[in-house]
């Protein structure tokens, strides 16, 4: 078993800790199918970009691979992270209750949607950015102009806190190399060995899933 199957455990144990150790344990029924749909999509936008030769994994350090090449540690880490996120935004939730800053958080989309545009034009040549930041610009929209729960300030808190376990897990996985990237297809900047479009991509996942969550929390009347 590699170091980044190991660390997607113990942050799934550590997750569902949250998840019941929140004021509300049944959260639970509306976090599994946010989680999985989120996952899902999340997935796909993996194996669009490996598709297009974004990435390649080096199989050797995986236990195994599918028929297109996605290892299966990878493709779990493709519902670990909306899991993961999702249950820190319960237990914070939970814990700290008030929206107090909910009123700034249009304002802090807004600019996130222009640096998409911007990145989008800037970088119109490459795969990376031009696949990750559409994808966020378009859940952006979604989110704050067409969707009527609020919950943003509550996504952004959530965001800081889940870029931390994001760095516990891929920070050893690109330092130790079993991806490499096209540098054509992105940006060329990179933060603690992850690159910057990487970042992003957890953005939208995450945000997918939290509005999966919100949506299913409305609908099994959970509040």
């Amino acid at each position: 078993m590699n170091v980044f199957l190991l660390v997607q455990l113990l942050v799934v144990v550590l997750s569902l800790m949250l998840i019941f150790q929140s004021e509300r344990s049944s959260l639970s029924k509306a976090a599994l199918p946010a989680s999985f749909g989120a996952g899902v999509l999340l997935l796909i936008t993996t194996m669009i970009l490996r598709r297009l030769n974004v990435f390649s994994y080096r199989l050797v350090d995986f236990i195994a691979a599918d028929g297109s090449g996605m290892p299966y540690e990878v493709i779990l880490s493709a519902f670990v992270m909306p899991f993961t996120g999702i249950a820190i935004y319960g237990y914070l939730n939970a814990k700290y209750p008030a929206q107090t800053y909910e009123k700034y958080s249009l304002a802090v989309s807004n600019i996130l949607m222009g640096l998409c545009i911007a990145m989008i034009f800037f970088a119109y040549t490459k795969w990376y950015p031009v696949v990750v930041f559409s994808l966020m610009l378009l859940t952006l929209f979604v989110v704050e102009y067409k969707n009527k729960l609020r919950f943003m300030y509550r996504f952004y808190r959530t965001y800081l806190v889940m870029l931390l376990v994001y760095l516990l897990m891929m920070v050893p996985f690109h330092y130790a190399q079993n991806i490499g990237y096209d540098e054509e297809q992105t940006i060329k900047f990179k933060l603690l060995y992850v690159p910057f479009e990487g970042y992003f991509l957890l953005f939208s996942g995450l945000l997918i899933g939290i509005l999966f969550f919100e949506v299913f929390k409305k609908r099994f009347k959970i509040s």
